[in-house]
């Protein structure tokens, strides 16, 4: 994030005094973090600020400060003088929960995803950036905002899950210092982790089902929760964000992917990847997208149907060994 990107974001926030900030559909730790440690400054700064996204808060994240503060909504029916987008790279994945030409001023869109559509007023996209975090870490650090321990308790966690609790290849020196800084202001690496990674009796039996279903052929390992899985033990939708990391730990693994069953007829599709193989151009294929090594999208097809095209053209990226 430029000094110029900083200063003119400090300015549409002092000239607005009605905020919203929003993310992703299926919020994760960067989206929610992100805009948690967000919240927390705006809200010291007297704003009036309001934390809306379409779908419901994860349990997970339910111990960072101020998350029960953010809201859920199909349709947000208030006007606003700024909102604040993060980790959107197109707008339609806030849900078009808000008609933002008619009921905002002036929108901002922080993202760091490859193919971002510039849809803002202002754009500040840094694909090089390993978590929205990091940007939002930057900017506070170039408004001379003080890093609380509230605040470093957010960052830290979107940094840790963007960067697969820094085992990702985006993980380079400057998160290492960065999150050096954020535990000197209070935040508590050993906390923060046994809240995100916490399993429970419902989520480990889930996690034992998909386990079960494990298939690894040439290096792509894929498995799948179909949603009599998630009635049978009892687990939350949200208890699974963390599985795909297990597929993508085993060492003969390059490509993983957890299919999701959301509906007859629609599917969620989890990528990760490492040793170079780009996700991302899978995810593109079905209308999805993301990073080189996390990526994602949903489907409206079958259960089977999808992993069946989706596993068909991962053989074919192998097979043409792009990288």
């Amino acid at each position: 994030m430029t000094g110029s990107e900083i200063e003119q974001i400090k300015k549409l926030i002092i000239q607005s005094k009605k905020i919203l900030i929003l993310t992703h559909i299926n919020p994760d730790g960067d989206g929610i973090g992100s805009g948690l440690a967000l919240m927390n400054y705006l809200t010291k700064q007297k704003k009036k600020v309001f934390f809306i996204n379409r779908d419901p808060l994860p349990k997970i994240y339910k111990f960072l400060p101020g998350s029960s503060k953010v809201k859920n909504s199909e349709k947000i029916n208030d006007d606003f003088d700024l909102a604040i987008i993060l980790e959107c790279p197109e707008l339609e994945r806030t849900g078009n929960i808000i008609d933002f030409k008619k009921q905002v001023k002036y929108t901002i869109n922080i993202d760091h995803h490859i193919g971002n559509t510039m849809y803002a007023d202002l754009n500040v996209v840094d694909p090089k950036a390993a978590a929205v975090g990091i940007q939002i870490y930057k900017m506070m650090k170039g408004f001379g905002c003080h890093i609380d321990r509230d605040i470093a308790t957010c960052i830290y966690t979107s940094i840790i899950i963007d960067t697969g609790s820094f085992r990702y290849s985006n993980t380079t020196p400057e998160v290492h210092l960065i999150t050096a800084e954020l535990i000197k202001a209070g935040a508590d690496p050993e906390y923060i982790a046994s809240e995100v990674y916490a399993t429970t009796k419902n989520s480990t039996d889930l996690f034992g089902k998909m386990l079960s279903r494990l298939k690894i052929v040439k290096n792509v390992g894929w498995s799948v929760i179909t949603l009599n899985m998630l009635r049978k033990s009892g687990a939350d939708e949200s208890d699974t964000d963390n599985f795909i990391n297990s597929i993508r730990s085993i060492k003969e693994v390059e490509i993983a992917v957890l299919f999701k069953e959301y509906g007859k007829n629609k599917t969620k599709a989890s990528l990760r990847s490492k040793n170079g193989y780009d996700v991302n151009k899978i995810a593109r294929i079905f209308g999805g997208g993301g990073h080189k090594h996390a990526a994602g999208c949903l489907i409206d097809l079958p259960l089977k149907k999808t992993e069946n095209k989706i596993i068909s053209e991962i053989f074919k990226y192998y097979k043409n060994k792009i990288k």
